[in-house]
C-alpha cells in the first residue's frame, strides 16, 4: 500500500473547498526508511534508528512528474542515497514521507509505501535507490 496520511489529506482537502490554507512543502520533504509499514499516519513508525542512520532530504527536482492514472502515481526521478550505516538497520521494507528532519506527529507525516524491494542494511553498508525505485500514488490507503 502507498498514499498520503490522514492528517496531511485532511490539510489537502480543507485547501480545495476554501476551508483553511494549505502549507505546501513545494517539493521539498524528507524520506524515512521503516522496517514495516508506517501506517496511515505514521504513527505506527518502525523508523530506522541509529547507526548514522538520519532522514534524507529531498527537493522537486528528486520527484517525476505524477501520471494521469487512477491512482497517480509518481517515481523517485534521481537516485536517492542515505548515510553509511555504522550499525545494522535492520531489513528495510518500506519508506515514509514528512514535512521535518525529525518530526513524530501525524501533522509531521504526509505519506508512506512499500519499497519494489526490501534492503538488509548492514554496518558498512549504504541504503540507495535507483531513479524511479520508489513508488508513491495519490492513493487514500
Amino acid at each position: 500500500m502507498a498514499g498520503y496520511g490522514t492528517t496531511f489529506m485532511k490539510a489537502l482537502n480543507d485547501q480545495v473547498f476554501g476551508k483553511a490554507a494549505f502549507t505546501n512543502p513545494n517539493g521539498v520533504m524528507y524520506i524515512s526508511l521503516h522496517t514495516a509499514d508506517p501506517g496511515i499516519d505514521g504513527q505506527t513508525a518502525n523508523e530506522v534508528s541509529g547507526g548514522s542512520y538520519a532522514r534524507k532530504l529531498t527537493a522537486a527536482t528528486d520527484w517525476n512528474a505524477s501520471t494521469n492514472a487512477d491512482p497517480s502515481v509518481t517515481t523517485n526521478a534521481t537516485s536517492l542515497a542515505f548515510p553509511t550505516a555504522t550499525a545494522s538497520w535492520g531489513t528495510v521494507t518500506h519508506f515514509g514521507l514528512w514535512r521535518t528532519v525529525s518530526g513524530t506527529t501525524a501533522a509531521d507525516f504526509i505519506g508512506r509505501g512499500a519499497l519494489t524491494a526490501s534492503q538488509a542494511i548492514a554496518s558498512g553498508n549504504t541504503a540507495s535507490f535507483a531513479a524511479g525505485s520508489i513508488t508513491h500514488s495519490f492513493d487514500s490507503v
